[in-house]
């Protein structure tokens, strides 16, 4: 069974590619900054005995009901802030863990302030959303200080000590079996954020100008994280921390 039935031809330079990793588990990978899609595919029957599909999207392509024919039950679920695919959402609240079943497939789902990380148990597949990529930093919200960032790392790491784990798939970035190197993936997360956490207070308790603290800033970007969205991200961050600390110097 499958209801990954392309419509159209991607127009990206690279051409998709839908990978099995499991019966009714499909990894959809795209473009030059791969971006990963995780479908679960299920069935069920009707008050009236019918059967229908289920499929649960794991951070959809914003174009997906332009390429793809989904069929009967289908719901999405977002580990990171995107852009909407338009297709029914799996609530969450932020802070809980929910535990969904599609088929044969079980998902632990903990939800974040925005997005959530999720675990497959059984097969050890874990989406990491925007952490343990070899292609972007790491995310930090507006609001945040970094700390609830890292206690998600702290979550990724104890899921990835467990038994079954087999895969990571972040949303943006290559996949990785071996737990030795999703590890340095996170180890490489903390250390980006601690160095944001650390330098940037110093630089605007010294009141050293915006300019200044993004160049400063700068230097903690990891080197092979310089794409234009990874740099856009780490100006985010940049202000998102630099805002954190001058509202609390102004109470």
């Amino acid at each position: 069974m499958t209801s990954l039935i392309p419509l159209l031809d991607s127009p990206r330079r690279t051409p998709p590619q839908i990978l099995q990793l499991f019966q009714n588990l499909e990894l959809l990978s795209e473009g030059d900054l791969v971006r990963n899609s995780l479908f679960v595919l299920g069935q069920t029957e009707d008050q009236a005995g019918a059967t229908r599909r289920q499929l649960l999207i794991v951070d959809p392509p914003e174009d997906i009901t332009e390429r793809f024919r989904l069929e009967d039950d289908v719901a999405v679920i977002y580990t990171g802030d995107q852009a909407r695919a338009g297709l029914p959402q799996v609530e969450l609240a932020p802070g809980g863990t929910a535990h969904v079943r599609v088929g044969e497939h079980f998902l632990d789902v903990y939800a974040q302030q925005a997005g959530a990380v999720l675990y497959l148990p059984a097969v050890g597949v874990l989406m990491s959303g925007d952490y343990a990529s070899d292609a972007l930093p790491p995310r930090i919200l507006p609001g945040s200080d970094g700390s609830e960032e890292l206690e998600t790392l702290r979550l990724l790491a104890r899921l990835i000590k467990s038994e079954n784990f087999q895969l990571c798939v972040p949303r943006v970035g290559a996949t990785v079996r071996e737990k030795p190197a999703v590890m340095e993936r996170l180890a490489a997360d903390v250390a980006y954020l601690h160095g944001l956490r650390r330098v940037i207070p110093g630089l605007i308790q010294r009141g050293e100008p915006l300019e200044t603290i993004e160049v400063i800033a700068e230097s903690l970007l990891p080197a092979d994280r310089h794409s234009e969205e990874a740099q856009r991200i780490h100006d985010a961050n940049v202000q998102a921390l630099t805002g954190i600390v001058e509202e609390n110097a102004t109470e």
